[in-house]
């Protein structure tokens, strides 16, 4: 890559909130990073909360038609209790806990749409 191609590169990262960049085309390679940008990926703090991802693309619903919602932050959960279910537009997707404990935090709202892996609980063991 030329020089000017690289300058092109720098300029527009710095005006989008991109920090670091990596092209690559065969053998050839680059790595651009801003000066002053945060690390690209920060350590997360550790945890004993269990995370719950969405286990697919939908329409986040508590409970079905008629039920009563059982996902309330507090609650006690046990492994494979229904937290929720996703309407996919197929068949209703459950949205499970994978393990035990405290239903700690609620992260999603009633109807609101979700990407797959999208965390949707926290439950402390």
């Amino acid at each position: 890559m030329k020089a000017s191609g690289l300058q092109e590169m720098l300029a527009w990262m710095r005006k989008t909130d991109l920090v670091e960049i990596a092209w690559r085309r065969g053998k050839e390679a680059v790595e651009l990073r801003l000066e002053n940008a945060p690390p690209a990926s920060a350590p997360f703090p550790s945890t004993t909360l269990v995370p719950v991802p969405s286990p697919g693309v939908g329409l986040f619903r508590f409970s079905e038609p008629g039920k009563p919602r059982t996902a309330v932050e507090g609650r006690a959960v046990a492994p494979g209790d229904t937290l929720g279910m996703l309407e996919t537009g197929a068949a209703p997707v459950k949205v499970s806990a994978p393990s035990g404990g405290k239903l700690a935090k609620v992260l999603i709202d009633e109807g609101k749409a979700v990407e797959y892996g999208q965390l949707l609980f926290l439950i402390a063991p």
